[in-house]
């Protein structure tokens, strides 16, 4: 898989999981949710983005080596 392909699996991940817990919040409001949102999804939010921009880095790093070797795959 490529990084630009790695990186739309994670972003749409992360989606998914955003409108599922937006959904769940509707009708699950106690201590036990608000815990879980702060202890585990809030944190993910701040690594998803910084995988998301590693993944950036990398696939800049990638192309320009491809640039450099001649290589246009």
């Amino acid at each position: 898989m490529s990084v630009s392909g790695a990186r739309a699996k994670l972003k749409d991940a992360h989606r998914s999981l955003a409108v599922a817990w937006d959904q769940a919040k509707q009708s699950w409001d106690d201590p036990a949710s608000r815990s879980l949102e702060k202890h585990h999804l809030e944190p993910l939010e701040t690594t998803v983005r910084a995988a998301l921009g590693a993944l950036d880095l990398m696939n800049e790093v990638l192309e320009r080596v491809r640039r450099d070797c001649g290589d246009d795959a």
